[in-house]
């Protein structure tokens, strides 16, 4: 039962946000009594707190699994994580024309404000870590031959968070997801282009590919 009511919690966040939210909507979605949910939760700050937590544990999660990927090239990894935001944005919209939310990271930081402190950390702590996944994500382009020894790494992992962490609300704002994956697109063709090297990729440990072929 709670697993069940973080589900519905979960998706009735992401469409309405912190107010939209009420223990007597998921109650008729469930079939049971608002007794039962303040039995597992407590109160409404509590449920989205567990929520929250849940959710970012596995966003993050998965863009680690992605950045730190050592066999993937930084522009794959782009096109990973837009795939990744679409499989999320398509649980929401019918169409790749849709704005509705489809992010409980992006929704709730509308509704900050008025978020418990452990959820605000929440939020705060999912920047971070995708954060540190990048910084390792450029690094390793960097080792693997794509991109130059005077690249600004801090600058691109700057800018990549940040695509990241604005993807939700760039969706909506545009009213497509056709736009955002041109924004990942333009950023690898014009910003991460702009720093490769000439020659030869190199493997994870910096060594020239061609020269052991």
């Amino acid at each position: 039962m709670r697993d069940a009511i973080k589900a519905v919690a979960t998706e009735l966040l992401i469409r309405h946000g912190y107010h939209g939210m009420s223990f007597r909507n998921i109650a008729e979605r469930l079939d049971t009594t608002t007794t039962n949910i303040h039995y597992h939760f407590g109160n409404k700050e509590k449920l989205v707190e567990e929520v929250l937590r849940d959710y970012v544990d596995a966003t993050s999660a998965r863009h680690q699994a992605i950045w730190q990927d050592p066999d993937r090239s930084l522009k794959q990894k782009l096109r990973d994580v837009a795939d990744f935001n679409f499989a999320r944005y398509k649980a929401f919209n019918k169409d790749r024309k849709g704005s509705r939310p489809w992010s409980l990271i992006g929704r709730l930081r509308l509704d900050g404000e008025i978020l418990s402190p452990e959820a605000r950390e929440h939020l705060a702590f999912f920047s971070v870590r995708v954060h540190d996944s990048i910084k390792v994500a450029v690094r390793n382009a960097q080792r693997r031959g794509e991109l130059r020894d005077d690249a600004p790494l801090d600058d691109l992992a700057f800018l990549l968070v940040n695509i990241v962490n604005s993807s939700s609300v760039f969706t909506q704002d545009a009213g497509s997801f056709e736009r955002l994956e041109q924004f990942f697109e333009t950023f690898s063709r014009v910003v991460l282009s702009a720093y490769e090297p000439e020659g030869p990729p190199r493997d994870g440990g910096g060594r020239d590919v061609s020269a052991s072929a």
